[in-house]
């Protein structure tokens, strides 16, 4: 009998020990990003009518913080520039939603929608631009 109690203790104890171990873990890295609307770098998500191409871009994760960057080049005047982001994100499962907190640039706002992370953690799609959420926003594709 002592025995039995002996290992159900021990059991209880190990069970507490381990903690929430179902928590998703926290990003930590740079992804790079490789497309837009499934189209290679440079790439003009608003083609034929778009007036910019992207030119590269990346995402780094830092605890619950985010760091989004890109790089622009005005198709009609060959102007360069460069937009960022920096804010916090929350993960559940393998969906990211993001809070801005600042950044800046000449261009577009990102307005990003939820993002989602790919199952071995390699690949980050995010949605951005086009006023917010919704339907016309730019697909961009991000890896590791």
């Amino acid at each position: 009998m002592i025995r039995a109690g002996l290992l159900v203790a021990s059991l209880a104890l190990v069970a507490l020990s381990c903690g929430d171990s179902t928590a998703p873990a926290l990003l930590n890295g740079t992804y790079t990003l490789v497309a837009e609307n499934d189209q290679p770098l440079p790439s003009d998500p608003g083609a034929p009518d778009g007036c910019c191409l992207t030119l590269s871009g990346s995402v780094t994760f830092t605890g619950t913080s985010y760091d989004l960057r890109t790089s622009h080049r005005n198709k009609n005047n060959d102007i360069t520039f460069d937009n960022s982001e920096q804010g916090t994100y929350t993960r559940q499962g393998n969906t990211l939603s993001f809070t801005r907190a600042g950044g800046g640039g000449e261009g577009f706002p990102y307005l990003l929608g939820p993002g989602t992370l790919s199952a071995n953690e390699e690949t980050v799609t995010l949605l951005y631009g086009d006023e917010g959420p919704g339907p016309n926003q730019i697909r961009a594709t991000f890896r590791r």
